[in-house]
């Protein structure tokens, strides 16, 4: 079998660099090319080309011949039409059975089409160029940027912090743990819209302070943590429609949340001492938290059951009402 070689300079670079012309046939004539070209530019792919498709040339066993396609510095239909010529050039002095393409980039593999409407391609070789400096360069400025992300707090959460939790929480979890973390997402994009930061940060302040002090509220804040992230697990394992998710959240999860938040409210009312009214203002929210969770679970009962009379909702949905208008009434009389 009888294979040409074609390395392509669609660009002309070699024309444009080094003054040379296509088409460059036979090993010598080719080899001077690329020095040539590798003298007048060092950093030019095209010679490193040129040689691999010499060293092609030397390992292939068939008949064979090598030669350099130039085109034109206006790449496209008039580059491509002077490849074509110059190959019908060539294979009239060389009759190829099939080709062999040398490339240093896609843009020369865009010929492929007219090659093949001449002769047969048999293979493609594609020619990488390994820059060991660019790389040793790029080591060192990610390693840079870590070091400094290591001390910078918010830069550090995001790049360690936050990969860590997804980490440990597929790890303890499974396929669960993505719900999971969708969840807490979803919770921080909420906090985020409706800019509740400093509410958070004040939460944080007498958290820190029930710490330092070992108060009865400290645990009570312990409790809620731990009884909100038992919730936010049993969440992850719901399954079934978004509506039944959705009942069966408001009748199980939804009561631990309650005691998490309850218990929360608890420790903030006892710091909130000997200051009565802030202090009856966390327990009257509580309570209206305890009635909007025991009629999402009737509401939620009512939707997972339809034996469930609606009139256990419509009741508990009054007698709540009432409860917290109580409240809210026998606040006038707290000083």
């Amino acid at each position: 079998m009888k294979v040409a070689i074609l390395c392509i300079d669609r660009d002309d670079d070699l024309g444009r660099k080094a003054s040379i012309d296509g088409p460059v046939i036979g090993k010598k004539n080719i080899l001077n090319a690329a020095v040539n070209l590798a003298l007048a530019d060092p950093s030019e792919s095209d010679a490193n080309a040129m040689f691999a498709a010499v060293k092609l040339h030397k390992e292939i066993k068939d008949e064979s011949e090598v030669v350099v396609l130039t085109g034109s510095a206006k790449v496209g239909y008039e580059s491509d039409i002077l490849i074509k010529k110059q190959l019908e050039k060539f294979l009239k002095e060389f009759k190829a059975d099939g080709a062999i393409i040398v490339s240093d980039g896609k843009e020369d593999e865009m010929l492929l089409p007219v090659i093949e409407s001449i002769v047969p391609v048999v293979s493609v070789h594609r020619v990488t160029i390994h820059s060991g400096e660019e790389l040793k360069g790029l080591f060192y400025v990610v390693s840079n940027f870590l070091s400094r992300a290591k001390e910078d707090p918010r830069l550090s959460m995001l790049l360690f912090g936050i990969p860590g939790f997804i980490a440990l929480a597929y790890a303890l979890l499974g396929g669960q743990g993505w719900r999971l973390i969708a969840g807490i997402f979803s919770a921080w994009l909420i906090v985020k819209g409706l800019r509740m930061e400093n509410v958070l940060s004040s939460l944080f302040r007498y958290f820190k302070a029930s710490f330092i002090n070992l108060s009865t509220s400290f645990f009570l804040y312990l409790l809620s943590f731990v009884v909100g992230i038992i919730a936010t697990v049993k969440v992850s394992y719901i399954e079934g429609t978004p509506l039944e998710i959705a009942a069966k959240i408001a009748v199980d999860p939804a009561l631990l949340y309650f005691y998490s938040i309850l218990s929360l409210l608890i420790g903030l009312a006892i710091d909130s001492l000997p200051d009565k009214k802030k202090a009856y203002g966390f327990a009257s929210s509580g309570v209206g938290l305890g009635v909007i969770v025991l009629v999402m679970r009737s509401v939620g009962s009512w939707v997972l059951d339809p034996t469930y009379p609606l009139s256990y909702v419509i009741t508990t949905t009054l007698l709540g009402l009432v409860v917290v208008t109580m409240t809210k009434l026998s606040a006038k009389f707290i000083r």
